[in-house]
């Protein structure tokens, strides 16, 4: 199963209102890549971003993990 499905089927089992951090747990370089799927799915109207958090350990502020709340 693909990190993109994996994230998907985590998103489609919360429940309406629901909060969740995504990305805790992945690599800096993957983030990108998730940050853009989250965006498809909020102009989809299936989540709302509610935080990006940004990592300091590097200093190039680079997001690693976001908030979002199921609709």
């Amino acid at each position: 199963m693909s990190l993109y499905d994996q994230i998907n089927d985590e998103i489609i089992l919360m429940d309406a209102g629901e909060q969740k951090w995504i990305g805790q747990d992945l690599p800096l370089e993957s983030m990108v890549a998730v940050e853009l799927l989250l965006q498809d799915l909020a102009d989809d109207k299936q989540i709302k971003i509610r935080r990006k958090n940004h990592e300091k350990q590097t200093g190039l502020k680079q997001i690693d993990r976001i908030l979002v709340e199921k609709l």
